[in-house]
């Protein structure tokens, strides 16, 4: 199948705009989608979008989208008692410069922001604290046909986490890679697979989230069709690749659907379009998944390990509590608790009440991944439970270093 590059297609991209979105059945039963409009400040077209690492009362979502100007733009969102986006507040600001910006925005290792570009098929990188790329790779080079249209990291429970995954606009293909760490800050690209067809000029894609209705847990993966006006599901197989001939529409009659992500507070799947009124919608009836917010600051050398979550912070699900950048091989204990807490400590400060401990050594990366498998119990909807590390270090003024604190808000 072949398609016509998007940017010959202003007329077209205005027609699909007339036509209403519907869930299909049987989804319609247990989703519904609320279309949040345009983002103030934020020009046409949208590209990729994302909920800002550690803050999810901020939306970050690319506008001049496939341009030699395009940018990432940050904007604050409002949300309802339940924790549900229901607008925008205030115009949205410059986060970085994202030329070329497509469908795929994305938080991979290191924290660093991916994003895929149109048309000349590369992953533009933006490292913690930069407001431009810091590398952009050129994906057609390392093995990808046709330009990008999105890419996205495989979640922790699915097959091959952590494996990079991109969908070939162009082509209709899927493709898998490896983020291998450059010594800088930034990722090559290396392993790309043999692309599998899937057709109808794919662009967002994300993991279903567990516990969403009428999908079993893990096993699928969710597709913005461009090309097709949709929004569709693919089975996925045992190495987490969609299987072609399982494509079921969950959503049609969208005028170009384009980036895709799941919101950590509520589970909400969100897209946005490319052209067809330049909108972001949410559609509800997905997995429920709380939220990982660090707090405090970490101290006591000049080594000084990041805490993180993963996985995701429902009910019934499995979260994960991550730590990075420390001293490689040095031994530390994790502390979690119900209560932070702001006690002085060895140089740092205490930021969690402790009441359990996790006695462990880091690894020779000085990463350490600590699994949460959490109950069912609908008493711990809304439970904060509060973790920080500490760590021996030789180079340190009191022989230790500790993480900020980390709080994981249970859903």
């Amino acid at each position: 199948m072949t398609f016509t590059p998007r940017l010959f297609l202003p007329v077209l991209l205005a027609v699909p705009a007339l036509v209403a979105q519907t869930i299909q059945p049987p989804f319609n039963i247990s989703y519904s989608y609320t279309d949040l409009g345009s983002v103030p400040g934020v020009p046409p077209s949208y590209g990729g979008i994302t909920f800002k690492a550690n803050d999810p009362s901020r939306l970050l979502i690319g506008g001049g989208a496939n341009g030699s100007a395009g940018v990432i733009y940050e904007v604050a969102v409002t949300r309802n008692p339940s924790g549900r986006v229901t607008g925008f507040s205030g115009t949205a600001t410059q986060f970085s410069t994202a030329p070329n910006i497509d469908g795929g925005l994305f938080y991979g290792p290191g924290g660093v922001l991916f994003f895929t570009m149109f048309p000349n098929g590369s992953l533009g990188q933006i490292r913690p604290g930069s407001t431009t790329p810091d590398r952009i790779v050129d994906l057609l080079a390392a093995g990808v046909a046709g330009s990008v249209g999105a890419a996205n990291i495989t979640p922790a429970g699915f097959p091959n986490p952590g494996m990079l995954r991109i969908a070939s606009y162009g082509s209709g293909n899927w493709y898998d890679a490896t983020l291998t760490a450059d010594g800088n800050g930034t990722y090559d690209v290396t392993g790309v697979s043999p692309g599998t067809f899937i057709g109808s000029g794919p662009e967002g894609l994300m993991y279903v989230p567990p516990g969403s209705s009428l999908i079993p847990d893990y096993s699928y993966v969710i597709i913005s069709e461009y090309g097709g006006g949709n929004i569709v599901l693919y089975q996925i197989d045992a190495q987490g690749r969609p299987i072609p001939t399982s494509r079921v529409v969950f959503m049609n009659g969208i005028g170009g659907a384009e980036g895709a992500c799941i919101d950590p507070i509520t589970g909400d799947f969100f897209f946005s379009t490319f052209g067809g009124g330049d909108r972001v919608i949410s559609v509800q009836g997905f997995g429920v998944c709380g939220s990982f917010i660090t707090y405090g600051a970490g101290g006591g050398g000049t080594t000084i390990p990041q805490i993180g979550g993963g996985g995701c912070a429902g009910r019934g699900q499995q979260a994960e509590i991550r730590i990075t950048g420390g001293v490689p091989s040095a031994f530390g204990v994790m502390v979690g608790g119900f209560q932070r807490f702001n006690q002085p400590i060895l140089n740092m400060t205490l930021l969690a009440q402790p009441f359990a401990t996790f006695f462990h050594p880091l690894d020779t990366a000085g990463a350490f991944t600590l699994p949460a498998q959490l109950p069912i119990d609908p008493f711990l909807s809304g439970l904060h439970v509060y973790f920080q590390s500490f760590y021996l270090d030789a180079n340190a003024p009191l022989g230790v270093t500790g993480t900020a604190g980390l709080d994981m808000t249970v859903r």
